[in-house]
């Protein structure tokens, strides 16, 4: 339900894919704890219609490292910043003018005119540019320290405006979409001026000015309430179909088949969307109209539709494409998923990979009667033309650099040579690390990297005749076995954490797929016996007690949640005695009981918190 999830989605899985077989196997302790996250700075550029061009990430290193990325067609970007010093100014150009944003850390920050805005006030109303490029950094890291403040500064600043359009999310680092609606329609219908120390903003349809202010002091600026541009209004039957679907449609099909119909109301669309069922945290920004146009289309009574008790005929193989799969894959004709099989279908369904697990309704005739139609669509025979010249077998080595190399290294030094292409389609499969991206390999493409995973085999010195008789297969090689299919979660044989482990304990984790582990399955019970003989020789290693600290859990101070709104706060403001922004009270931060004093007015039956901050918020 959304293009820029489904861009991060791409780029993470690209970070982690053929990470280690197990993802982690259920250890918890010592060398078997899974690799760390990939660090990433994500986000959309806008300026109402989405940036689409080149985005510019420099770090507070000494000597500065600069990255550079290009916006996906949503505007939507990601920078891996593994090694890099925060904070990171970020920049894009649009036309002649230059945007600018602030990330304090990896995570979400958006680059719009609105964050721009930020950033001037954050810096004090000095020239964005020379920010940029004389990158001082006790000017950028003074800036970081007052982000905060100033996201507040313009948000108070330009409150009836931001109301006007149902604008709720943090306009730096709140999840949104160039899709025309809350935050991206207020863009839409407004322009920002930064320039020689002075903020223009003004109505883009009456061109008429709305506020102006010096960019390091907005709270000293005049708004001029009469000239706020009209937010968008979408209350009509087209108007709400459209929203059906361009956001629902995605998840729940086609509106004729959604089982949304009766039961969408505005309380249960808030929801879902406040606890980010789903995924669908992401429409934070639906203005309170459009929220209520979806309800009142799906609660309106069907008469002239199909309802999801009369589907097409499960024979009909194009009509089922049609009303599930076209609005992501194209028309029949031009479908991207020609020669899809009835195992791949159903895998992408109980995986729900790309948010297909609506579709799970479907019969296994229904599947069948899809996957036909598939592989029976051809394009018309052009006419004919000389035979052109034979593609090029795929470049298995190419694909793995692309694909696999960010998590397993270069080729040559693979974590995974010698791996099978068994192996590899079960983790496609699975999704095993978020593999589920390479199913959109061919399976020729798969082979390729497979084979340039292969190790070389010297060619054999022919054997006089007679040959002498084969000798007796060797006994599966336990300690091999576990390098290759198991040291990457659990660590180095000699320090396993899973030392002592039984063939029931193995096999019963392979066939319940924990942590991914089903694709160990290709094992015969010979090789299992001989990777659980090699862990009983080991000694089983003591659980170390856990050593809490600050920062090894959450940044300092916390970034996520409700600790964004109060990081300018210490921790024991709200925690108590023993709390500080470097220390943490052990007895209370470890007994899973989230400890809040009531000196701060909070009440843990209501879950309401009443200061003079903010007055009384329930959370």
């Amino acid at each position: 339900m959304g293009s820029f999830r489904t861009f991060v989605y791409f780029v993470s899985a690209i970070m982690v894919s053929f990470s280690a077989g197990c993802s982690g196997g259920g250890s918890s302790s010592g060398a078997g704890a899974a690799p760390a996250a990939a660090k990433m700075v994500t986000g959309v550029a806008a300026v109402g219609a989405p940036v689409v061009g080149t985005i510019y990430l420099s770090d507070s290193s000494v000597t500065t490292v600069q990255l550079t990325a290009t916006t996906a067609s949503d505007g939507s970007f990601a920078f891996r910043t593994d090694g890099l010093t925060p904070p990171f100014i970020i920049k894009t150009t649009t036309g002649a003018v230059n945007l600018y944003s602030l990330a304090n850390d990896n995570g979400i920050t958006n680059i719009t005119p609105l964050t721009t805005l930020v950033l001037a006030q954050a810096a004090g109303g000095v020239d964005l540019d020379d920010l940029y490029n004389r990158h001082v950094q006790a000017d950028i890291n003074a800036a970081a320290k007052r982000l905060d403040e100033a996201v507040n500064t313009v948000q108070a600043a330009l409150a009836p405006l931001m109301d006007s359009f149902g604008v709720t999310t943090n306009i730096m680092n709140g999840q949104f979409n160039a899709n025309h609606t809350g935050m991206d329609a207020l863009l839409d219908a407004i322009n920002i001026s930064v320039v020689g120390g002075g903020v223009t903003i003004t109505n883009k349809g009456a061109g008429t000015v709305i506020f102006t202010g010096p960019s390091g002091n907005l709270a000293a600026g005049n708004l001029l309430v009469a000239n706020l541009p009209a937010p968008p209004v979408s209350a009509s039957t087209n108007s709400a179909n459209a929203l059906y679907v361009s956001k629902c449609a995605g998840c729940h099909g086609v509106f004729a088949y959604t089982d949304l119909k009766g039961r969408a109301d505005v309380a249960a669309i808030q929801g879902a969307i406040g606890s980010n069922l789903g995924g669908m945290g992401m429409f934070k920004g639906m203005s309170q109209v459009d929220i209520q146009a979806l309800s009142d289309l799906l609660s309106a009574p069907v008469t002239s539709q199909p309802t999801p008790s009369t589907p097409a005929p499960a024979t009909d193989g194009t009509a089922l494409y049609s009303a599930n799969c076209a609005g992501c894959h194209g028309a029949l004709g031009v479908s991207t998923k020609k020669g899809a099989t009835v195992v791949r279908i159903q895998n992408a369904v109980s995986g729900n990979v790309g948010g297909m697990g609506f579709i799970s309704r479907l019969t296994g005739a229904d599947i069948q009667a899809i996957a036909t139609v598939l592989n029976s669509v051809s394009t018309p025979a052009p006419t004919p033309t000389p035979a052109p010249t034979p593609s090029p077998a795929p470049d298995g080595a190419a694909l793995y650099t692309t694909n696999c190399a960010g998590c397993h290294g270069a080729l040559g030094s693979s974590t995974k040579t010698g791996i099978t292409i068994a192996r590899l389609q079960n983790a496609t499969s699975n999704n095993v690390g978020n593999m589920g991206s390479l199913s959109r390999l061919t399976v020729t493409e798969v082979q390729a990297i497979v084979t340039a995973l292969t190790p070389a085999t010297p060619t054999p010195t022919p054997t006089p005749s007679p040959l002498p008789a084969p000798s007796p297969t060797p006994a599966p090689d336990g300690a091999a076995l576990y390098t290759i299919s198991c040291a990457g979660c659990h660590g180095p044989l000699a320090t396993s954490g899973k030392a002592g482990i039984t063939l029931a304990r193995l096999q019963n984790a392979i066939t319940g797929n924990v942590g991914g582990m089903g694709y160990l399955s290709s094992l015969t019970t010979a090789g299992q016996q001989a990777i659980v003989t090699v862990l009983a020789a080991q000694t089983p290693l003591p659980t170390p007690a856990p050593a809490p600290a600050c920062g090894s859990c959450h940044a300092l101070p916390p970034s996520t949640g409700h600790h964004s709104k109060h990081s300018s706060r210490s921790c024991a403001t709200c925690h108590g005695t023993g709390y500080s922004n470097t220390t943490i009270n052990v007895a209370t931060h470890n007994n899973g009981v989230k400890n809040i004093v009531t000196t701060i007015g909070w009440n843990a039956t209501t879950r309401s918190c009443s200061n003079s901050c903010h007055g009384t918020q329930r959370w």
